[in-house]
């Protein structure tokens, strides 16, 4: 009876101490993810400084930009007000030059008229006249007439032509201005063109950035409700453990001449211990483990488990036996599911539609845990897959 007595106590002390032993696995394993995170917080809060330092510079070009495009519009405005009142004058002018052509016109008709006259008729009118005067004095007085009538003729129509002329070369001035002004124009139209090209693509990127920034905001805010997270599964790990170790101490103190060795089991693996999560997809990958450039944010990264191919719905199911240690949102996981095999494994199955296990609650291989989908940070439905060994990532590959 009392040996009876001792392997019953010897009994409840192992599995209590079991169980010591799997709280002291997960500490260990949520101190390590917890540090993880933290890593994860200060490069992605690097990322986010850059991508802010670049936005603020994008915003400064852009205002550089404006302050010259300003300047052009401004420049292009008066060119063309100053273009439309020189194409005022120039109709002025060349309708000026119209009527200067056709003053002079009239006057060589006439001068041609009198020279016509005195072709056909010589020089009698003009000596009638002369011979017809009275005396000396009215001789002299009506040559000097004769004179004045001809010069008259003679300035009028050089003045018109000397009028034309000065109108001509004031059109041709006006017009040469003009062709200067479109010329000018077209440069600033140009300039405007090229600095809304550039405005234009600073504001994309700013854009770009923005969206950047507030990716990289929700990511340290899931870090940051994830490190919380962490530190309460360590304490209630700890708490959970403290309270196994007295309730250990109590079934020793409790056993008569108990006597016993413990010895933590390692598992020894050349590969395929882990059923595929994806029964319906076996073998078939998206993405395999290592680094890689983020289909999200494009920065390197290092892929911690293997993408499989899981349509949305997918039954996903536990690799092992073991013990849900986790069933909620997770960070970039979205819903996540982390299961603990004992001796330092646990699997994770992220980025689910649903999940059909909660924390605490223990499985079996192939049972049914979740139904995949693309929740988190994910591109497309798909099962993510980890395989961590003390907490640390290894390859999945060898392991199933």
């Amino acid at each position: 009876m009392k040996k009876r007595i001792t392997a019953i106590a010897l009994a409840a002390f192992f599995a209590i101490f079991g169980t010591c032993v799997s709280f002291a696995d997960n500490i260990e394993e949520y101190k390590e993810e917890l540090q993880e995170n933290k890593e994860q917080i200060g490069q992605v809060q690097q990322q986010l400084n850059q991508t802010s330092n670049q936005k603020s510079t994008a915003k400064a070009e852009v205002e550089k930009l404006d302050n010259e495009l300003n300047k052009v519009n401004t420049e292009y405005e008066r060119l063309t007000k100053e273009l439309a009142d020189t194409n005022a004058k120039l109709e002025a002018a060349t309708k000026e030059l119209e009527a200067a052509k056709a003053k002079r016109e009239v006057q060589y008709e006439t001068l041609k008229e009198r020279i016509k006259v005195m072709y056909e008729e010589g020089d009698i009118g003009y000596l009638e006249v002369l011979l017809n005067a009275k005396d000396f004095s009215d001789y002299l007085n009506r040559m000097e007439y004769i004179n004045r009538i001809m010069d008259y003729d003679n300035n009028l129509l050089a003045d018109f032509q000397a009028t034309e002329q000065l109108i001509s070369d004031k059109v041709d001035e006006i017009e040469a201005y003009k062709q200067q002004l479109e010329s000018l124009a077209a440069q600033q139209q140009a300039k405007k063109i090229e600095l809304d090209g550039k405005v234009a693509e600073k504001l994309d990127l700013i854009s770009k950035l923005s969206k950047d920034e507030a990716t990289y905001n929700q990511q340290l805010s899931d870090l940051q409700e994830d490190n919380a997270a962490i530190e309460a599964l360590i304490r209630k790990a700890e708490n959970e453990a403290a309270a196994a170790k007295a309730a250990a101490q109590a079934a020793a103190a409790n056993a008569t001449q108990a006597s016993y060795s413990t010895s933590n089991k390692v598992y020894s693996y050349s590969g395929g211990r882990f059923l595929w999560p994806v029964p319906a997809y076996v073998g078939v990958i998206n993405d395999v483990y290592g680094y890689r450039s983020s289909p999200i944010s494009g920065k390197g990264e290092l892929h911690s488990g293997l993408d499989m191919k899981a349509p949305y719905g997918t039954d996903i199911v536990a690799a092992d036996d073991g013990t849900v240690i986790y069933a909620a949102v997770r960070n970039g996981y979205g819903n996540c599911v982390i299961i603990d095999h004992g001796g330092g494994f646990s699997t994770l199955y992220g980025h689910n539609s649903s999940l059909c296990v909660t924390a605490g609650q223990s499985v079996v291989r192939g049972q049914v845990i979740a139904k995949a989908g693309a929740t988190g940070y994910a591109t497309g439905p798909h099962c993510h897959f980890e395989v961590r060994i003390n907490g640390k990532y290894v390859d999945p590959n060898p392991y199933l």
